[in-house]
């Protein structure tokens, strides 16, 4: 799914509808949530109908639902835009933080270019910052689009899960395919889960300061999704003990055929092992397992580069770390956020960062906040590798 970024929703609506006014904007309630599945079908037409179901089953539960609405109640309403913040618990720098992750944006076609994304948008921005929620990422469709408003992309993000710019924990591509290529993987099933758990927490946190943190909820709900999406979870044992994990889908050209392409999700592995290793790793795991058919004529990494907005300069500056230390004195303009303008001091260093207001007499730099997130992320290494 293209969750990010604004969609055309073909929505079987009555041409005479003027968008030309706004309509309200809310959250909407949790009995509601469901009205928004029309917009979702359409606006996103690549997902299957089984995913669709997944998806309003298992992340409707917990998400919020932003709308713009035309109509005085839901029986007769119609919504212009909505956005879905589904929410990750997220270890930053060793501490536990509820993140939104903001997905399955859509606009209604005739809703379209009349500035009514960004007004919602800037509603949701705002209302988090009320809430001192440090920041917001997603996925985005269109990047310029989001860099108008006030996103970024990670600027030291890991992709595949399989390579680190450090090197750190790197090994020999050659004995790294060998011990992985000649043994068994298996099928991952509800049993597995506790173990798995453990493996990606110390895999994952041992080489990243920001990742998601995979609860028992998280891995029953992606045994879900790729049962949905043609694929599964496959695990590798060597003496009892877990040494790696594949994710994968297998995308469907119709009811009763699967593409000749086989996507790996993800690839964790003890050991650090270069791309093109981890494809052809990916490979003989599929075809040890017999997943996706006897033949994988095709396997690929399918990941996106995430953006992220800072929404509260107060609330981010203290999770933040750097390996040396840094001091800002900086002048900030945010056009979104009021909270965020001003003058400050921020200093990051290896034990945290801290932020205060002061004099503009002592101001050295001036920055928007999108060349302020970029300077504050810099030494933040990220893995979030989430499509919903």
């Amino acid at each position: 799914m293209t969750a990010g970024g604004t969609a055309a929703a073909a929505m079987d609506v009555p041409r005479r509808r003027n968008c030309k006014m706004d309509g309200r904007i809310r959250y909407l309630e949790q009995w509601e949530k469901h009205k928004t599945r029309s917009l979702y079908e359409t606006a996103f037409r690549e997902d299957s109908r089984e995913f669709v179901d997944y998806y309003y089953q298992w992340k409707m539960k917990d998400n919020e639902v932003i709308v713009m609405e035309e109509g005085q109640s839901v029986r007769d309403g119609f919504f212009h835009v909505m956005m879905h913040a589904n929410p990750y618990i997220l270890w930053i720098n060793g501490r536990l933080e509820r993140i939104p992750y903001l997905v399955a944006v859509a606009t209604a076609p005739f809703c379209r270019r009349q500035g009514k994304m960004g007004r919602v948008l800037r509603y949701f921005l705002q209302d988090l910052e009320h809430k001192r929620v440090p920041f917001t990422f997603l996925l985005p469709a269109d990047p310029a689009y989001y860099k108008g408003q006030g996103f970024v992309f990670f600027p030291d993000m890991n992709l595949t899960g399989v390579i680190q710019k450090t090197g750190r924990g790197t090994i020999q591509a050659a004995a790294a395919h060998s011990f992985y290529s000649d043994r068994n993987w298996q099928p991952a099933g509800k049993t597995d889960i506790p173990q798995m758990m453990e493996f990606s927490d110390k895999v994952l946190r041992a080489r990243h300061d920001m990742v998601i943190s995979r609860d028992q909820y998280y891995y029953l709900r992606l045994l879900a999704e790729t049962a949905v999406e043609h694929g599964g979870i496959l695990l590798l044992r060597h003496k009892g003990e877990l040494r790696g994990m594949l994710t994968y889908a297998q995308a469907a050209v119709s009811e009763t055929q699967l593409q000749d392409r086989v996507e790996i999700k993800e690839l964790l592995l003890e050991e650090m092992v270069l791309e093109e290793e981890g494809i052809d790793i990916s490979r003989d795991a599929l075809k040890s397992a017999k997943a996706a058919g006897t033949l994988i004529p095709a396997a690929a990494f399918g990941f996106g580069k995430m953006m992220v907005r800072i929404t509260s300069l107060a609330a981010v500056v203290p999770l933040l770390k750097s390996r040396g230390r840094r001091s800002l004195y900086v002048k900030v303009f945010d056009p979104v956020i009021e909270k965020n303008n001003g003058c400050f001091r921020i200093i990051l260093d290896s034990s945290g960062g801290s932020i205060r207001r002061i004099a503009e007499k002592e101001v050295r730099v001036s920055m928007d906040i999108a060349a302020l997130t970029r300077e504050l992320f810099k030494d933040v290494s990220v893995y979030l590798n989430e499509w919903v």
